[in-house]
C-alpha cells in the first residue's frame, strides 16, 4: 500500500515505497548493508568439494530397526494366546448332585505364543470354562478328542481314543470347585 503524501518528493513516515519497503527500514538496513559488502567472499576450489551427499547409512539402520519392531509386533498379535473349546458335555437331566447346580465339561486347546498346543480339562458350573476344575491333558491325547463322557454320582470318566481315561470325583467339582 502505497500512502499518499503532503508534499511531493516527502513521504509520510511508515510508508512504503513501490518496492514494498517500508521508508523508515531503509535507514537501518543500509548501515548493515555497507558491512556486508566489505566483507571478504571466500570461495571453495571446485575440486576440493564435490555437492553435498546427504548420509543415508543412519536413516536405513533406523527403518530396519522399526521394521523389525513393527514385524515383532505382528507376529505377536497374530499368534496371540487363545482358548478355543475342542469338546463340551453335561450330565443328563436325571443325574442331580448334592449341591443342586448344573455342571459343564469342557476340553480347552490353548495355542501359545511359541506355535504349540496345550489342552486342559475343565469341569464348572458355567458353560464357559472360568472358575471350577481344571486337568492338564496330554497334547497327543488333546489333539484326538473325546471319546466318550460318563456322568456318574461318583464324579465324571473320560475316554479317549486311544484307550486312557480320567476320572474326576465328583468331590473335586462339587460346590463351585
Amino acid at each position: 500500500m502505497i500512502a499518499a503524501s503532503s508534499q511531493p518528493g516527502n513521504p509520510l513516515p511508515g510508508t512504503l515505497r513501490p518496492s514494498g519497503v517500508p521508508i523508515a527500514w531503509g535507514r537501518l538496513v543500509a548501515p548493515i548493508m555497507e558491512v556486508a559488502v566489505r566483507m571478504p567472499v571466500t570461495t571453495l576450489d571446485p575440486q576440493q568439494s564435490g555437492p553435498r551427499r546427504r548420509p543415508w547409512k543412519g536413516p536405513a539402520l533406523l527403518g530396519l530397526v522399526c521394521g523389525i519392531v513393527m514385524t515383532g509386533c505382528l507376529v505377536t498379535v497374530l499368534r496371540w494366546p487363545q482358548d478355543e473349546v475342542t469338546y463340551r458335555s453335561a450330565p443328563p437331566p436325571s443325574l442331580i448332585y448334592p449341591d443342586q447346580a448344573p455342571h459343564h465339561l469342557a476340553l480347552v486347546r490353548r495355542s501359545t505364543l511359541s506355535g504349540s498346543d496345550t489342552f486342559r480339562l475343565f469341569i464348572g458350573r458355567q458353560p464357559t470354562p472360568a472358575y471350577g476344575h481344571w486337568l492338564d491333558v496330554d497334547a497327543a491325547l488333546g489333539r484326538q478328542g473325546v471319546e466318550s463322557v460318563q456322568w456318574t454320582r461318583d464324579g465324571v470318566r473320560v475316554r479317549f481314543p486311544k484307550g486312557h481315561e480320567v476320572f474326576v470325583p465328583a468331590r473335586a467339582f462339587l460346590y463351585g470347585r
